[in-house]
């Protein structure tokens, strides 16, 4: 908690693009007319805008390019003229399609380039965004920097169990789930998921249905992924979170509190020893509607974790 009377912070998120072009590695930087620097596309946080979801947009905004985030890169903090901090998070990303010809606010951002490294480092003007640049170019020569995100995802807030008397099976998202429900959807997206795997329980298909409806995406239930299902056999629930690490499809995955000691546990086995340090250990692991995010390179080994909420309020 800040200091009485404090401003609070600013949020803001963006994304180093990279492509392999001809062999060589490049990155896109763009160039900010108004402070005449060459930066990192990124920008302020919406209201009720997640860091991902702000992270993609902004680099649309800016770049014309819709990209899916990969691995997280250290976050940039410093002081504002005006005494607040600002905070950036930022991403490694992937171009994932064209959204428009170039900067959608040329007073904005009057450029963009593909630069190859050294480039880059020499142009970029923050020394800030050296650093991140720094930690790219570590993930690259790691073989790292390309990952398949994989969400683990936990339901959104339910009705109580006191409150209901239908069963389990059918006990529904309360007011505050489906809100959580409704803003997941560019969250999730930020990622790119190709494939929705979730229980078949109400309230775990409701937490994943506007994502699904949105991407065009198939909901495949499995038992083994509900609370009762994880109860008669786990090893069948950690067979399902094993073989979705090892394809290394960027997925997402929703399941109950409950589940989630053997889904984080089987995270655990294929993740790195400072990956494996940031995975959460206690209960309730999750809160209701948050959103584990781990990195699989190649053959499913974790890299990297992230952790994120929908914002509703």
């Amino acid at each position: 908690m800040g200091a009485p009377g404090a401003q609070p912070a600013v949020l803001a998120a963006g994304a180093l693009i990279w492509r392999e072009k001809h062999g060589v590695v490049q990155v896109m930087l763009v160039h900010r007319p108004r402070y005449g620097d060459w930066s990192i596309p990124k920008g302020k946080l919406e209201a009720r805008e997640s860091f991902p979801a702000a992270a993609v947009r902004e680099v649309g905004e800016e770049t014309g390019y819709r990209v899916r985030l990969h691995r997280p890169l250290p976050a940039s903090v410093y002081l504002l003229p005006d005494g607040r901090s600002k905070i950036v998070q930022y991403w490694t990303a992937a171009v994932r399609s064209r959204i428009g010809p170039g900067p959608k606010n040329p007073k904005e951002i009057d450029e963009t380039r593909w630069v190859e490294l050294d480039e880059a480092a020499q142009l970029l003007t923050r020394q800030s965004d050296r650093v991140t640049l720094r930690a790219l170019t570590d993930q690259l020569e790691e073989e790292a920097a390309l990952t398949s995100p994989i969400i683990i995802q936990r339901h959104a807030a339910a009705v109580s169990r006191s409150k209901w008397r239908d069963g389990e099976k059918s006990r529904p998202l309360n007011s505050k789930g489906k809100k959580q429900a409704k803003a997941l959807p560019p969250m999730l997206d930020a990622f790119a998921p190709e494939s929705v795997v979730s229980s078949p329980w109400k309230r775990c298909r409701a937490t994943v249905q506007p994502f699904a409806k949105r991407s065009g995406l198939d909901i495949s239930t499995k038992e083994p992924l509900t609370e009762a299902g994880h109860t008669s056999e786990p090893s069948r629930t950690a067979a399902i979170v094993e073989r979705v690490l090892r394809e290394a499809r960027p997925t997402v995955l929703c399941t109950h509190r409950p589940v989630l000691p053997t889904v984080i546990g089987t995270v655990r086995e294929f993740a790195t020893r400072e990956a494996g340090l940031e995975l959460p250990r206690e209960n309730p692991y999750l809160a209701a509607g948050e959103a584990l995010v781990v990195h699989a390179a190649a053959g499913g080994r974790i890299v990297a974790v992230e952790r994120h909420q929908p914002r509703i309020d």
